[in-house]
């Protein structure tokens, strides 16, 4: 599974400078559904069991940079990859540093946004390489045994299946593809395409900077970034549930102007996870109440976040919230420290920090208290 927190680093940059009608209450697997969102039954219904951390103090081999190109899966070993921009950084199952993997460049195993995504049947890592334009698949060797190329420049990504496809969100301005925002890829080509062209009222996510996971039975759930909005489809296209939930985020909020008191900017959906026993993982950021303390403005009018390690979580409160989708219903929602990575059923990684300021990724294991 994927690791991303592209949301912060979208927020973080603004900081500096369904087509029909669906009906209530329905079912997710069905006409849609809206979610209560004040309606989890407690607030410590979740427990996080810190497993271990990845990163090193000293700068070296082990030492993490670049918080945004954290892109993490684990192999069938227990090691932990670690995307870092033009490399990969592994680790084992304890937290140990291994070895880097890949360079940059564009040749064989060199990267230039190296983003492992997946760990297949057979035990290789798939690496996404969005500016080099392709998928680097890695066996447990650390050798490379195959590379299929990306039809476009892509925003969004996720596995499908046991890794021979691939869903991905991208412009592709095609006959029958233009305006669609989600594809099916296998590496020598487009599958299919689909996705509305442009979001409505109801519960069409358009085409913004999606939020990809696939799920059981080869289904590919996509969340708007700002809006509690999220759509399950077949891999045919067809549309196979929905949900919305209210009260809706702040997703008025406009990222093209400076943030302030009458512009606050949004809270959004940082990471979906869908799991084999029908829960539908969410990974949140919600904008402080007090967010605006923590806006530096200076005489020129420029904005800026006061710039300390913590930033993102000064300004928003990480949240996970796990949904059942065969209810439609919040079984649990629990406010945490730190951003969270959805890796794999019940396994979260939380950026955070050593004593010493470095980066650092806190492995942890979830339990549910229902």
């Amino acid at each position: 599974m994927k690791g991303r927190l592209t949301l912060a680093a979208a927020l973080l940059a603004a900081l500096s400078g369904c087509a029909e009608e669906v009906r209530e209450p329905g079912t997710f697997f069905g006409d849609g559904c809206i979610l209560d969102m004040e309606a989890a039954p407690c607030d410590d219904c979740i427990e996080f069991a810190h497993v271990t951390s990845l990163g090193s103090d000293e700068l070296g081999p082990g030492y993490l940079v670049d918080r945004g190109a954290m892109d993490v899966v684990r192999d069938r070993r227990g090691n932990y990859w670690v995307g870092q921009e033009e490399q990969i950084k592994v680790f084992d199952p304890d937290g140990v540093f291994l070895r880097t993997v890949g360079r940059r460049g564009d040749g064989p195993t060199e990267f230039r946004r190296a983003a492992p995504m997946h760990t297949d049947a057979s035990g290789r890592v798939h690496v996404f390489d969005t500016r080099n334009q392709r998928i680097s698949v890695i066996d447990g060797t650390f050798t490379l045994v195959e590379e299929k190329r990306l039809p476009a420049w892509i925003s969004a990504y996720a596995p499908l299946d046991d890794g021979d496809r691939y869903v991905v969100q991208a412009s592709i301005e095609e006959p029958g593809r233009t305006g669609m925002p989600v594809h099916i890829v296998d590496g020598s080509g487009i599958l299919n395409s689909f996705g509305e062209k442009e979001p409505d009222e109801g519960f069409s996510l358009g085409s913004i900077d999606l939020r990809l996971a696939g799920g059981p039975e080869g289904r590919v759930f996509a969340a708007h970034p700002v809006k509690y909005m999220i759509e399950a489809w077949s891999q045919e296209g067809t549309r196979v549930g929905a949900l919305r939930g209210e009260p809706q985020l702040n997703a008025e909020a406009s990222l093209q102007e400076p943030p302030s008191a009458d512009n606050p900017p949004p809270s959004g959906i940082g990471d979906i996870h869908a799991d084999s026993g029908g829960l539908l993982w969410v990974s949140l950021l919600i904008l402080r109440p007090d967010w605006l303390r923590h806006i530096l403005w200076d005489p020129s009018g420029d904005v800026s976040s006061e710039v300390t390690p913590d930033v993102v979580t000064r300004i928003y409160q990480p949240r996970l919230d796990v949904i059942d989708l065969a209810t439609c219903t919040l079984v649990a929602s629990q406010l945490h420290d730190q951003p969270l990575i959805l890796l794999e059923d019940r396994t979260v990684l939380g950026y955070g920090f050593t004593e010493l300021g470095a980066n650092t990724l806190d492995v942890m294991r979830v339990r549910l208290n229902r």
